[in-house]
């Protein structure tokens, strides 16, 4: 299979020197191509900026920004398999970043204004649709959630039209094990108790493997 993998937190820049983000580590990223390629698999990592060192035999596609990413998985979409969206992708971006560094002197108080990002996910269930002429596709996407898990991973699942949805909570980020429930089109949660991200890894690759053989 070829998979497509996005990993990191994005960076959405408010002036040349400042930036929106997040906590994301990227190690589940990087762990799911590892374990893809493990497998046997072709892998694009298309990672957000992280202190993590890309996996040999991956193809690896730096950017920074949500629009950014956006545009790399368009890129290389059309000849995936499997798309995982495992990057932590900031839902907003300020609507009008400056171009210059924003001083304090003066006693201002900039206000920032943001506008929605790209929805990636959404996109990619959609598009999908017109891109199978050759071979089907296996689109799988995570739910960072606080509160009713299952129910909130599920709207996620059905409204993005996802074939499996791995939800964890915030106490995940930036850890190197993790609780993960995966829930895949065709059957119930599966729960994966606190493990290394590399061993749970492996296990979504092989959900990924057994839906893509049934289609």
């Amino acid at each position: 299979m070829r998979f497509l993998i996005t990993a990191g937190g994005t960076r959405e820049y408010i002036d040349p020197v400042r930036f929106i983000s997040n906590a994301s580590s990227g190690r589940m990223g990087y762990a799911l191509a590892a374990a893809a390629l493990k497998a046997g698999h072709e892998v694009t990592l298309i990672s957000a900026p992280t202190a993590l060192k890309p996996p040999a035999g991956a193809t690896l596609v730096a950017v920074e920004s949500a629009a950014e990413m956006f545009a790399a998985v368009k890129e290389h979409f059309a000849r995936c398999h499997c798309l995982i969206m495992a990057a932590a992708v900031a839902d907003f971006t300020p609507a009008r970043p400056s171009k210059t560094k924003i001083k304090k002197e003066g006693g201002l108080k900039p206000t920032l204004r943001l506008k929605p990002t790209p929805d990636i996910l959404r996109w990619a269930g959609r598009q999908r649709r017109v891109c199978t002429a050759h071979h089907s596709k296996i689109i799988v996407g995570f739910a960072l959630e606080d509160r009713d898990l299952h129910a909130n991973a599920e709207r996620k699942m059905r409204d993005k039209h996802l074939d499996m949805i791995v939800a964890n909570t915030p106490a995940a980020i930036n850890a190197t094990a993790s609780i993960l429930h995966i829930k895949p089109i065709d059957s119930d949660w599966i729960k994966i108790n606190e493990s290394h991200k590399t061993a749970s890894s492996r296990r979504i690759i092989r959900e990924t493997e057994r839906l893509f053989r049934q289609q």
